[in-house]
């Protein structure tokens, strides 16, 4: 019987074979142990100290003043500054003369491009600082029209009321031409009174909630006013639209304290020319005070 050396001896093939398997299985279970030793459990967090850098998103000047800024003059500036960059990062990647006047590659001399900002971003960093004292007046003057609007419409409204049953001149109106109330719901009452006097028509409601009244006029034109006060707190909201031109008021008065108010106040005026230097839209706050003497 042979033995199993005898065989290998005896068989050269053999022999090979088995020692070629033997390496492959050493070299595959190697393998195999490095890449046990190196994973790691799923849950395995490392104990890594990390130092997050904290990130500065400060704007600088130039980006939230003059970056950001929309205007024709500061587009044209900022735009001429890039050609300039471009064209010298294209003359320098190409070996072309950047300094020949009249080139289609023509970049200034740094004291030229210096002489260009103080020219351009220097009157316009002086213009818009100086802008907040020349808006002053027209500051005051969109205040005073804002609050003269209030005391107009509280004007009319009063008015209003005071010829519901007596013209202007304190005479009786005919009972046709008086104010007309009908009860619709509860304490809410309809208003209607012609006025041809005026030539315009008035509607309205009465109720808790508010105080509403419209008047169409006989020359197309048409108003709205809704008005709500509550006197405990010194409160008083009031809504006038347009309808003829879509012009729109509105306003809030709160006392503060003896004779003092405050007021804030939104308007607009779709039919507003901005070139003619007209406000489309406006928002006001102002403190108001007010004592006899």
């Amino acid at each position: 019987m042979y033995k199993f050396w005898s065989l290998t001896e005896k068989y050269l093939g053999f022999r090979q074979l088995t020692v070629c398997s033997m390496l492959l299985c050493a070299g595959f279970a190697k393998g195999q142990t490095a890449s046990l030793q190196n994973r790691m459990p799923a849950s395995y967090v490392p104990d890594d100290d990390v130092i997050v850098a904290p990130v500065d998103n400060e704007l600088s000047f130039y980006q939230q003043y003059v970056a950001s800024d929309k205007s024709e003059d500061v587009a044209k500036s900022r735009n001429q500054l890039k050609v300039w960059n471009d064209n010298q990062a294209f003359a320098d990647q190409y070996g072309l003369d950047s300094t020949l006047a009249g080139s289609t590659f023509f970049v200034p001399t740094p004291d030229e491009k210096y002489e260009y900002f103080k020219d351009k971003y220097m009157r316009y960093l002086r213009r818009k600082g100086e802008q907040p004292l020349k808006d002053t007046p027209k500051n005051w003057y969109n205040s005073y029209r804002a609050s003269n609007e209030v005391d107009t419409i509280d004007e009319m409204e009063a008015r209003f009321k005071s010829t519901t049953k007596k013209s202007h001149t304190g005479k009786d109106l005919p009972e046709a031409f008086q104010e007309k109330e009908v009860s619709v719901w509860k304490q809410t009452k309809f208003i209607f009174q012609p006025r041809l006097d005026q030539g315009l028509v008035i509607v309205g409601f009465k109720s808790p909630i508010a105080y509403t009244r419209a008047w169409v006029g006989a020359n197309g034109e048409a108003e709205i006013n809704v008005q709500k006060s509550v006197d405990s707190i010194g409160f008083r909201m009031m809504f006038n639209y347009y309808a003829h031109s879509g012009k729109y008021f509105t306003s809030a008065d709160q006392r503060l304290m003896d004779n003092l108010y405050a007021r804030v106040t939104s308007q607009k005026n779709p039919d507003a020319d901005t070139s003619k230097d007209q406000i489309r839209q406006d928002n006001t706050i102002m403190l108001l005070y007010a004592k006899q003497f």
